[in-house]
Formats: C-alpha cells, structure tokens, sequence
C-alpha cells in the first residue's frame, strides 16, 4: 500500500511538473551534461563511491529498488556503505532523454551485477527511470526506480 501511495505520488509529481515544465528534443548541450553526470553516476554506483553519491543525489531522493523497497538517500547510501549492497557490475548502454528547464527525466537498461545481503540479485537487466532536478544551477538525481527485465508470463492455450 505504501508503494502505491509513492507510485501516486511520484505520478502527480510527473503530471505537475509536465504542466509547468515544456517537454522539448533534448538540446544539445542539457543532454550532454546529463550524459555526462548519468556516465558519473553509473562509475560512483560501481566503485561504491559514497562521497560522490551523496553530492550526486538530491537531499530528498528516493530510491525504489527491485525488491520494492523504497529507500531515502541516506538509507540507501548505508546499504552500500556497510557492504549490504555491493555492485560488481553497472552500465547503462541504452539511455534515452525528456528534458524539460528544471526537470529531466532518463529511462533506459542497466545491465549490472549486484550482491544483496550475501546473495546475488536475481535479474541481470534492468529497466529504470530516473528523475533529475536542477536546483541552484546543478542536477541532482530525485528518484530512481527500477525492475527485473523479462517478458511477462504467456497464457497457456
């Protein structure tokens, strides 16, 4: 039920900002720089690094990982600090851009290898969304979500 609460509310978020927001092809310049700080982030996810992840993350991020949980920043940068999750693996090969003024949005694959609590997570792609806000003149990442990708189960004949 919680889950659904933050979905809705992630929702109304997108909703308001695409009213206040004008979604334009990605300049050139704004999708480079996202590019660039996506291509940061991905290497700080990989190497563990915990001083660049908090600089990269918004105060008020959420992350909603594959399991469901939904996690605030500092929760989620303690499961990586003391080793509950560890990353052998992450890339982003496919990556695609909605780019407003303040308010961008990445969707794409992740291919990774991750360890949780001593165990292997379970898919090895991922589907994902981000949400970057620009605040003070500097994107910050607001949400991650992601889930196992894999074709939904087929009906027997």
């Amino acid at each position: 039920m919680k889950l659904l609460f933050i979905c809705l509310g992630i929702i109304s978020l997108i909703h308001s900002a695409a009213i206040a927001e004008t979604w334009t092809e990605p300049d050139a310049e704004t999708a480079k720089e996202l590019t660039a700080l996506n291509s940061k982030l991905v290497k700080a996810y990989e190497n563990e690094d915990i001083d660049l992840l908090k600089d990269l993350l918004a105060e008020d991020h959420i992350h909603n990982n594959v399991f469901g949980s939904v996690m605030d920043k500092d929760t989620f940068l303690k499961d990586i600090e003391s080793g509950v999750l560890e990353f052998v693996k992450y890339e982003t090969p496919e990556l695609k851009w909605m780019i407003g003024k303040d308010l961008a949005v990445a969707t794409g694959l992740i291919e990774a290898q991750a360890i949780r609590a001593g165990k292997p997570v379970p898919a090895t792609k991922f589907r994902f969304t981000r949400i970057f806000v620009r605040r003070n003149d500097q994107w910050k990442v607001l949400l991650f979500q992601n889930t196992m990708e894999g074709a939904p189960p087929k009906k027997e004949p």
